[in-house]
């Protein structure tokens, strides 16, 4: 009989979530009494609508428990063909340029999956979404790392992006508004990117999850709108940060038909569906009252804006995030990586935050800081952070 401890399958090369090592230590250390401000969590901390919920029932109820068309319910197509029209100037046919998705992942998998072949070079933002790596290797292409800073808002340095390109470029993920930063890309420089698109051929995989998380009067354009770039670009848009339905896992994919004709086989292969019910649910966050993705809105910017402003009293640089509920402060000056300071930060202070260089190389040097949890925790854990940095400097 063979051994299994030595059988290696594809995914071998994968390494163990440190996001999900420090969630779960935060949860044992809470399980065992200790009050643990969660601080790393990167899902809204608020309920499913109501409204929602009920749909799903209703539909659950009426027996909607069947496989649906392996492109989604055509109801809820119809409704996202609306609000791509309305809210991202794309024109599509629901019938055959959007396909709704076990969730904003599945759809990046499915696209990358599909579209990718050995080889192939893929440019990535670093830091950047943790996934985006590891899917890539999976599809048997090569990430091309592109660094992000601080000086460019976290974005895109468009010259060194170009830089970049070879004749193995085959794609560009791009995240805006991004995790972990919580910036997003201008209008202008999104222009100029897209040019460079076209100008090399280069496909887009535009991950758009974050799109109405977004504050201080900051407008999302989807990439795809843009001159030349409908033809080459695929759309991911998700309801797990819009409307709290994390859990739920729909998202959806949109593409021109020659591009879909080919992810869709993807999707089909190693999901057939997203759950038939749940979509009916996802229905009624679009076509229903919107109430509650304001008022979510409105407390994560009173969050941001209680963090951001404390963080800046207290000297740790750190970009005022425009979009999403993260912010990336630069803990540099103590002189400790990233995973050995939100250790301390959580072990001796009970604060859970993610090291950024679970993000990418150039993410070391940082903190994710969520604020997808409550405003008391938030004022707990920017009490107990200043209270680390107190500490630190003393020496």
């Amino acid at each position: 009989m063979n051994d299994l401890k030595a059988t290696k399958g594809t995914m071998a090369f994968l390494s163990p979530s440190e996001t999900l090592a420090i969630a779960a230590k935060a949860k044992a250390l809470k399980a065992a009494g200790e009050n643990v401000c969660a601080m790393g969590a990167g899902e809204p901390d608020f309920d499913t609508p109501a409204n929602i919920k009920e749909a799903a029932k209703k539909a659950l109820d009426q027996g909607v428990t069947a496989y649906s068309s392996n492109y989604g319910d055509i109801r809820l197509r119809r409704a996202i063909a609306e609000k791509l029209e309305r809210m991202n100037h794309l024109k599509v046919d629901p019938t055959k340029e959007i396909m709704v998705t076990c969730g904003g992942e599945e759809a990046v998998a499915a696209a990358l999956f599909a579209l990718l072949e050995k080889g192939d070079e893929v440019l990535i933002a670093d830091p950047s979404y943790i996934p985006y790596s590891s899917l890539t290797k999976i599809a048997e292409a090569e990430p091309v790392y592109v660094p992000l800073d601080e000086k460019n808002g976290y974005c895109f340095d468009l010259e060194k992006l170009e830089a970049a390109i070879t004749n193995k470029t085959k794609l560009l993920i791009l995240c805006t508004p991004g995790n972990p930063t919580g910036t997003m890309m201008d209008e202008e420089s999104l222009r100029k990117l897209a040019e460079i698109c076209c100008r090399h051929d280069i496909l887009v995989l535009a991950d758009e999850a974050y799109e109405q998380v977004l504050y201080d009067g900051n407008k999302h354009i989807s990439i795809a709108s843009l001159p030349g770039m409908w033809e080459r670009t695929i759309t991911v848009q998700s309801f797990s940060k819009t409307y709290s339905m994390c859990g739920w896992r729909i998202g959806y994919l949109v593409a021109p038909a020659e591009l879909m004709r080919i992810v869709v086989r993807a999707h089909q292969t190693v999901a057939m569906n997203a759950c038939s019910f749940g979509q009916l649910g996802a229905l009624e966050a679009l076509t229903g009252p919107q109430d509650s993705l304001y008022a979510m809105l409105a407390e994560f910017d009173r969050r941001r804006l209680l963090l951001y402003n404390g963080l800046k009293e207290l000297g740790i640089p750190c970009s005022r995030p425009q979009a999403a509920f993260y912010l990336f402060p630069d803990i540099g000056e103590f002189g400790m990586d990233s995973f050995t300071f939100a250790e301390l930060l959580l072990d001796k202070y009970g604060v859970a935050t993610v090291p950024g260089v679970e993000f990418g190389k150039n993410g070391e040097n940082h903190l994710r800081i969520s604020y997808a949890t409550s405003f008391e925790d938030c004022q707990m854990g920017l009490h107990r952070i200043a209270q680390c940095v107190s500490d630190l400097r003393k020496g």
